[in-house]
């Protein structure tokens, strides 16, 4: 196998699958990215058999010198190909054992494996639901609701986003056990019945940074056990091609707990504050709270709030804020990371707060968004 690229080709189309790789798997492998090049197509894939992503562009006339396929290191190819100069040009051949690059007075000689002994998900299977929606807007499901997922929890449905279609809506639910995020959005699906998947980690974090802003339509294909989309990432430079990522990702086999009976009804307690003001005090407060529970209490009066924190050196920190509310006297204590967590979720000037009790979950709503819903469980004091 032969090809000459531009550096820019190259490094765009391997830093779309480059994330998919883990810098250390029990297969050796899966620390190599497989290369394929024909005549007019340059694909590079990468996996670590949940995550899998495939990457194409249309080469130039004249670059591909020898069609084939081989496995090379991901990282180090990719650090190599960061290091050269701009509009380098490199050649890469590669043997039966060996991947040589050149580029200008450069040479660099990289170990290879097989391809055929790269391991794939098997994406032949086409039957599952269809679910059309923006990249824009899916993209905004996962970036509103992503910061609630469990990091590391034995309740392993947890440490993943449910995406839920229910006629014409596409809800994401992430939640920890102590807060719940909940973004929804119009979109069209094949579902006769509501369908639930529960998409990891890593597969949410490499689909943020795939899509776009863009309004283009994207086909999601959910199944049993896999969720595959196809995503067109047009290139930033008008001379390279437009590169095209098959996502593949293994969904979590678990079932995501009923998340309507968590989100708190029939409050009678409300609260309106202004946004900016509520999530600077919010974080000026927070530097003197304890370190590792990070509370901050919330006193509630007749259209006053008082922010207090305090740690074991004895520090306080107390800031006054003037709110709407015109109901009974109350405090309670708040994780101040998870109320930082939803003010940067949320995009509007006001922020509505529903309660009930001081020992009961309360329900943080945008008034000018409604459909996004989050719900922070109080601090046991």
């Amino acid at each position: 196998m032969r090809l000459k690229i531009a550096k820019e080709n190259l490094l765009n189309v391997l830093s779309h699958v480059v994330g998919a790789v883990e810098r250390r798997h029990t297969l050796n492998i899966l620390s190599n990215v497989k290369v394929q090049v024909s005549n007019e197509l340059l694909t590079i894939t990468g996996s670590d058999l949940e995550v899998e992503l495939v990457a194409s562009t249309t080469l130039a006339e004249g670059a591909c010198i020898q069609v084939g396929e081989s496995t090379v290191p991901a990282r180090k190819l990719m650090d190599i190909c960061k290091s050269l100069p701009t509009a380098a040009l490199i050649d890469l051949q590669i043997t039966e054992d060996r991947c040589i690059l050149k580029s200008g007075n450069s040479r660099f000689v990289l170990g290879t494996l097989p391809a055929e002994d790269y391991p794939l998900l098997n994406t032949e299977n086409t039957q599952g639901t269809q679910v059309t929606v923006t990249q824009r807007e899916l993209k905004r499901l996962f970036e509103k609701t992503a910061f609630a997922m469990a990091v590391q929890d034995v309740r392993f449905y947890l440490t993943g986003t449910l995406l839920e279609i229910d006629q014409n809506q596409l809800r994401a639910v992430t939640t920890d056990g102590h807060r719940l995020a909940l973004c929804e959005t119009t979109a069209t699906s094949t579902a006769t019945s509501p369908i639930q998947a529960i998409i990891p980690r890593k597969a949410v974090a490499e689909l943020q940074r795939l899509l776009s802003i863009e309004d283009e339509k994207l086909s999601l294909l959910i199944g049993r056990e896999l969720l595959n989309v196809t995503i067109s990432a047009p290139s930033r430079d008008k001379e390279q091609a437009n590169i095209t990522v098959r996502f593949t990702t293994k969904l979590i086999d678990g079932k995501f707990p009923d998340y309507r009976r968590v989100i708190p009804r029939g409050g009678n307690k409300n609260v309106l504050i202004a946004h900016d003001v509520f999530k600077q005090s919010l974080q000026r407060v927070a530097i003197l709270s304890n370190e590792k529970l990070r509370g901050v209490f919330l006193n509630f009066g007749a259209d006053c709030l008082q922010l207090r924190a305090n740690n074991p050196e004895q520090d306080e920190a107390i800031e006054d804020l003037v709110i709407q509310y015109a109901d009974e006297a109350m405090e309670m204590s708040f994780n101040a990371q998870y109320l930082l967590d939803v003010m940067g979720a949320l995009d509007g000037d006001d922020v509505t707060m529903t309660m009930t009790e001081a020992n009961q979950s309360v329900l943080v709503h945008d008034p000018s968004q409604q459909d996004q819903t989050y719900v922070v469980m109080p601090m046991r004091v």
